[in-house]
């Protein structure tokens, strides 16, 4: 069955302006799009639909992902943790497929219900921005067992993070959490080897899709620069704008972000 049912997720609180244009390309586009919260929320663009996140998650999840090392990156790193195993959640309530609130989308489009939705960020990595899979698709159980476990480290990781890393640190005493262990354990990377284990890994879409610019290269974006090939060409769905601090600038005049502005952010 063909869905173009989207969901994402914003704790509480104020929206940003960046996620506010990009939920509400995601309305124009035709997507049908729910956003979760678990409070009180502003500036919620019109046309998309809110829905309780506690039914999805327990929120106390979050208290397990805080760091113990990495503790310049304790304001954001536990919030991004906790959405990877939310988009997974998602999934298994068939909820719909996520798009992380900063993917802005250009055109409508459908995905089949059936079988695993991701696209390749880069040549190898499957990007966690925009994921779905099928209710019963063995991914899933991979996160509820490791959320049922005491220590939230995956068996999925690799040898250096896996195994070498975890066992310095306790030769040397060190002390630790899995989350210390990078931002990607239970994201992009935990969907790419997991795709890998369970075979789906090529039902990976091109990168230009969603990540026809990437990481550091989305700083295009928001400087004067010919922005049009994402527009014209169909292939590309949608774009994970990536440098969220970005929209707290002046917009640069000929930027994408200004186009963006002037034509999803009037009124």
């Amino acid at each position: 069955m063909k869905s173009n049912k989207v969901s994402t997720l914003w704790v509480e609180g104020q929206i940003r302006l960046i996620d506010q244009v990009c939920l509400k390309s995601m309305v124009r586009a035709g997507l049908d799009v729910t956003l979760f919260h678990y409070g009180p929320l502003q500036n919620v663009p019109a046309g998309v639909k809110l829905a309780d996140a506690r039914g999805v998650l327990d929120l106390g999840l979050l208290d397990r992902l805080q760091m113990r090392k990495r503790i310049d990156r304790a304001a954001w790193q536990p919030i991004a943790n906790f959405s990877d195993f939310f988009r997974v959640y998602l999934q298994k309530f068939g909820l719909g497929l996520w798009l992380d609130s900063d993917v802005f989308i250009f055109h409508n489009f459908e995905y089949d219900t059936e079988r695993p939705f991701f696209a390749k960020e880069d040549r190898h990595r499957i990007g966690s921005p925009v994921f779905y899979l099928p209710a019963d698709h063995p991914i899933i159980g991979e996160y509820e067992r490791l959320v049922a476990q005491p220590e939230l480290l995956p068996n999925w990781l690799g040898i250096w993070r896996g195994i070498v890393r975890p066992t310095w640190w306790k030769l040397t005493r060190q002390e630790f959490v899995p989350p210390d262990l990078g931002i990607t354990i239970y994201g992009n990377d935990a969907f790419t080897r997991l795709a890998k284990r369970h075979r789906c890994y090529g039902l990976a879409m091109p990168s230009k899709s969603f990540y026809a610019l990437n990481g550091k290269e989305t700083e295009r974006l928001f400087h004067d620069c010919d922005f049009r090939f994402l527009l014209d060409d169909p292939e590309h769905i949608g774009i994970h704008i990536h440098r969220k601090q970005r929209g707290t600038m002046p917009a640069e005049a000929g930027s994408f972000w200004e186009w963006a502005l002037l034509a999803f952010n009037e009124g």
